[in-house]
């Protein structure tokens, strides 16, 4: 019987949605299947890419007006952001399939039951934040297809937020052809976007596990070694040095894993910090001239929680990452390495000045990915904020 990743199944939820969504491939080795899923792959980058430059084309010619360019400004620089981790996804799918496969090696998924109720809780974890998250991002696009139907049904003028040829307000089947198409292109942006944030950050989650698994066995190991000595009858002195080499391997292993994330997404990741600033301060333009009351407010109330949870997924597990690993020293310094032989004590020495050098998981080589970065974002999106209400 194939035994379960439980490691792999914390990323399985949001490989479906990405899949669905046309953002990431279909892994297949039937190559019709795999011709139908680069098509719609294809076919969903030139949809958002044609609606992002309705929205630059709009932006330019609102560009005297700060109300007109308001409403459309935080919906642009998100699709920006967006696009930028699409073709991350497109461009770059061999070795997003290869950090994928790393999650079902047998070093990632430990027999020990106190480890794979960590795994499971992780997995549970991801998979509920996956889904309050998109399911935020959805409830967001829906208000926001309401708000256009009441303006039309109150005889009121409807202005989309994004450059056309044709008039959308004479006629009911064009205005209506026009709402399905804004709230397709919103939807599925707003659906993919958060479940990409949501799957590299889930990509840190793991790291920050393995790393807490890699802790446990660690501090325990000259334990583990009687164990074996006892069960196996091997020499303890050997049990000692595999288990410990074993080890090595496994932070080896997340190291590689939280390196190849660093090289795939950094600078999606990096555009998205440094635009992150700029969508609040649109959004909070925006939305002091609402009503409290009205549906366009809760929409983007809606909207400021999934920009705020998407800066703040990356930072938070980010920060648990290098938290986990300047833990290591401390678990290794904690076994029991008083009976230990000389050899086993050399070699624990040079472990503990590796460890002093943690995982320090960055944006484009250069923002890291910690809290600290994310209260210097909500500081810088505050002044932006502040510049432009005093510029009104």
């Amino acid at each position: 019987m194939k035994r379960t990743s439980l490691a792999g199944s914390s990323v399985a939820p949001h490989l479906r949605v990405l899949r669905r969504c046309g953002f990431c491939r279909q892994a297949s080795t039937a190559s019709a299947r795999l011709r139908y899923t680069h098509t719609y792959q294809l076919f969903v980058l030139t949809v958002t890419t044609v609606y992002l430059i309705q929205e630059i084309i709009y932006a330019y010619q609102a560009r005297n007006n700060m109300e007109m360019l308001a409403r459309v400004m935080f919906l642009l620089l998100c699709h920006i952001t967006s696009l930028a981790k699409q073709i991350v996804f497109y461009v770059d799918a061999d070795r997003i399939d290869h950090l994928i496969i790393q999650f079902d090696d047998p070093m990632y998924n430990p027999e020990e039951a106190s480890r794979r109720r960590l795994l499971a809780a992780t997995a549970t974890s991801a998979r509920r934040l996956q889904r309050v998250y998109s399911n935020t991002a959805i409830l967001t696009c829906i208000l926001w297809i309401v708000f256009p139907i009441m303006q039309r049904l109150t005889g009121r003028t409807v202005y989309f937020a994004f450059w056309t040829t044709f008039d959308y307000n004479s006629s009911t089947i064009v205005f209506v052809a026009t709402l399905l198409y804004s709230f397709y292109v919103t939807t599925l942006v707003g659906v993919a976007n958060t479940t990409m944030d949501a799957f590299m950050g889930t990509i840190l989650y793991q790291c920050k596990t393995q790393l807490r698994i890699l802790r446990m066995d660690l501090e325990i190991l000259p334990e583990r070694a009687y164990d074996l000595k006892k069960h196996t009858n091997e020499p303890y002195e050997k049990a000692l040095m595999r288990l410990f080499v074993n080890s090595i391997e496994h932070y080896e292993k997340i190291s590689e894993t939280a390196q190849l994330l660093q090289d795939i997404f950094g600078g999606a990741i990096l555009v998205q910090f440094g635009v992150g600033g700029w969508i609040l301060c649109m959004t909070a333009y925006k939305i002091v001239d609402l009503s409290l009351l009205s549906i366009e407010f809760a929409s983007m109330i809606l909207f400021t929680i999934c920009i705020l949870t998407e800066l703040f997924l990356y930072c938070f597990y980010g920060n648990e990452v290098t938290v986990e690993s300047d833990r290591l020293m401390s678990s290794l310094y904690a076994m029991q390495w008083l009976c230990t032989p000389v050899a086993f004590r050399r070699a624990l020495v040079l472990a503990m000045e590796r460890a002093k050098r943690p995982l320090r998981p960055v944006a484009g080589l250069i923002i890291p990915l910690s809290l600290e970065t994310f209260v210097t974002i909500l500081k810088s999106s505050y002044t932006f904020y502040a510049v432009l209400r005093q510029t009104k």
